[in-house]
């Protein structure tokens, strides 16, 4: 079977050639060179699908919705960029099917100077997540009759969530997610977390080809799987630990997690989504998987994750308008608004 990992490669471009038009330039070169890849990568692609789907269980996923109470849970968060300070918003709330009720707890808030926004983008992407747990478990605590509920993300996590934002956010994130998992398994309530465009490189680990391809687990299982179907479950614990070295974080999550790839649409560019779930929800593994494939209405995303998704999402427009709230204010409090001018370039829609 041909390697596909591959080299990185440099078009060499003739120096004081004239260009007479660069988009035109550009169009060429991306046509040429991404056409050039698929056609030269497209065999051994086809014998590693070919040989994956000759290797692996896979099963067939059934629609159908074996649950009659599920929620589904997400997260948010937003940015105002003002030119003092950057604020960020995070939020999560759970839908519920079919009733159709939110729930939610208390938005939090932060900001940070401009010389922190690496540490604030770390710092925010591991609270939002805090706060999805953490707002699930409040749900289930509220409402242990549930029978499904679906995370909008991981409970695999992966190494660079050890490196993110600071320690006692870290700690956090691993209480929140320990909680959950423990009232769920304490009131029988299954628990999955969705991935909807993974990135990881689990399954290439568990089946020791690190070293054979580059390619992430959600584009091969693209090439392998076809639409209904799921794989066998994998343990990503295991898997980093034949590549690499388990994070600390992951050792953290008190039970074990389980993961499995499933094809839930026909789109050519919708690649499978990864399921994960702990280990006391294997018995329901069936259940779980044909409900996220019998709900897929849209985009292959089960449809709890979905609307989860719609209620929580703040649109710029929202946030321009509480921008014109604020200016409103401080200019009759105060009347220092130019300590609320946006961010060079962001004026646009924060409507200054």
């Amino acid at each position: 079977m041909q390697i596909l990992r591959e080299k990185v490669e440099e078009e060499v471009v003739e120096v004081g050639k004239p260009l007479h038009n660069l988009c035109l330039a550009i169009r060429d070169l991306l046509l040429e060179r991404v056409s050039a890849d698929v056609e030269r990568s497209s065999p051994a692609i086809a014998e590693l699908a070919e040989k994956l789907r000759d290797d692996l269980t896979l099963y067939t996923m059934g629609k159908r919705e074996p649950y009659s109470f599920v929620a589904g849970a997400d997260a948010g968060s937003q940015i105002l960029p003002l030119a003092s300070r950057r604020y960020a918003v995070i939020s999560a709330l759970v839908y519920t099917l079919p009733a159709g009720s939110r729930h939610f707890l208390q938005p939090e808030s932060m900001s940070f100077p401009y010389s922190d926004v690496p540490e604030m983008n770390g710092v925010v992407n591991v609270r939002r997540e805090a706060k999805l747990f953490e707002t699930a478990l409040h749900f289930v605590k509220g409402h242990p009759d549930v029978e499904l509920l679906l995370v909008d993300g991981p409970l695999a996590f992966s190494n660079w969530w050890s490196m993110a934002g600071r320690e006692e956010d870290r700690r956090r994130l691993i209480s929140a997610v320990n909680g959950l998992l423990d009232m769920c398994r304490e009131e029988g309530v299954a628990v999955a977390g969705i991935v909807k465009r993974p990135s990881a490189r689990y399954l290439v680990y568990d089946l020791g080809l690190q070293n054979q391809t580059d390619l992430p687990d959600s584009f091969l299982m693209l090439q392998t799987l076809k639409v209904g179907e799921r794989t066998d479950i994998f343990s990503p614990r295991s898997a980093i630990r034949k590549a690499v070295r388990v994070s600390p974080f992951m050792d953290a999550l008190e039970s074990p997690i389980y993961s499995f790839y499933a094809r839930t649409s026909n789109e050519w560019s919708i690649p499978p989504i990864r399921i994960d779930a702990p280990a006391f929800c294997l018995g329901e593994l069936g259940e779980i998987a044909d409900y996220c494939y019998g709900s897929s209405f849209w985009e292959g995303i089960p449809l709890p994750i979905v609307k989860a998704d719609e209620e929580v999402k703040v649109s710029k427009r929202f946030i321009s308008g509480v921008y014109g709230d604020i200016v409103g204010r401080v200019s009759r409090s105060s009347g220092e608004i130019s300590h609320l001018a946006p961010y060079w370039g962001e004026g646009g829609w924060l409507g200054a």
